[in-house]
């Protein structure tokens, strides 16, 4: 018998969450964003949204690129995600738990909080840069934990190490965007990097 994800009891209440809807509208700013600083474009591209869950991000890419693979490995996160692609008419969206297996056949892949969590870091960003065509973008957020420290997330220095790593150019990582939230500011990371 599968084990049970662990987010799999998060996916019933995870998009009545008001902290997680903001989170995912400031996540998708920043990537426009970045997509105009670096002159790419979502409209018609291939994206792999790693680490999707219900599509919070997922739900703001699938009216504007061509074909986006939303990837997790909580099963009831991604039948929420379903759901909303029946619902909606997303033909373009495909939901599963496993990585796709084409190489170099994405122009964008997206990481929304996923990768701190990520048994081996490196390894996974290396094993998704190599679904990237030659000058598509990597991005991730994540939170920033202190280097030495025991907290969640990563560092500037672990992202700026895995990224290149995986022979990313261009790579930068900085403060994402700041919302203010019952509060508490939320200031999580972004790594991007683009593949030569």
């Amino acid at each position: 018998m599968l084990e049970a994800d662990p987010w799999d009891e998060y996916a019933g209440t995870w998009d009545d969450d008001p902290a997680a809807r903001a989170y995912a509208t400031a996540t998708f700013a920043s990537f426009q964003d970045v997509l105009a600083q670096r002159d790419l474009d979502l409209v018609g591209a291939a994206v792999c949204d790693f680490g999707s869950g219900t599509g919070l991000l997922t739900e703001r890419l699938a009216d504007l690129a061509a074909q986006i693979d939303a990837v997790d490995t909580s099963s009831a996160m991604l039948a929420v995600l379903d759901a909303k692609v029946e619902a909606h008419g997303w033909t373009a969206v495909r939901t599963s738990t496993a990585l796709p297996n084409s190489q170099a056949s994405h122009d964008l892949i997206v990481c929304s909080s996923v990768c701190s969590f990520l048994p081996d870091y490196p390894g996974t960003v290396s094993t998704l840069v190599a679904l990237l065509r030659p000058g598509g973008l990597f991005v991730q957020w994540d939170w920033e934990a202190e280097p030495g420290s025991d907290d969640h997330g990563l560092s500037r220095d672990e992202i700026t190490s895995a990224l290149g790593a995986a022979d990313l150019i261009d790579v930068r990582v900085d403060t994402a965007f700041e919302i203010a939230f019952e509060g508490e500011t939320i200031r999580p990371l972004i790594g991007v990097g683009q593949k030569r």
